[in-house]
């Protein structure tokens, strides 16, 4: 039984912040076997949250973007989308959630 848990790393790109693109690259993943214990949904919502975050951070007023709250989120999401086996933790699961449900902006191009 193989216990070591898979990692992957998606570099962050334009068509992530595409819903179908992101259902498309989930059923990718599970198909692959490249990470395991989550659904195709899960998957999609996770990376869609990651580009989402990532392209609309320059949105965001400047004073909030220098608050360390908001300089770590967005740390987290400017060298891709991490995933691993099993997923966030519950409570990221359900903001990936909400942050699906959210409609797209105009992004600023990002330097």
């Amino acid at each position: 039984m193989n216990t070591k848990k898979k990692y992957l790393n998606i570099p962050m790109v334009e068509n992530l912040y595409n819903r179908n693109y992101c259902k498309e690259l989930a059923l990718k993943i599970i198909d692959d076997e490249t990470i395991t214990g989550m659904s195709k949904a899960q998957l999609a919502v996770e990376i869609f949250a990651h580009a989402y975050i990532y392209y609309n951070f320059p949105l965001i007023p400047a004073i909030l973007r220098k608050m360390r709250a908001f300089k770590s989120v967005y740390r987290s999401v400017e060298d891709g989308v991490d995933l691993e086996d099993n997923g966030d933790s519950l409570v990221r699961r359900i903001a990936y959630r909400v942050i699906w449900c959210l409609p797209k902006f105009l992004r600023v191009a990002t330097a």
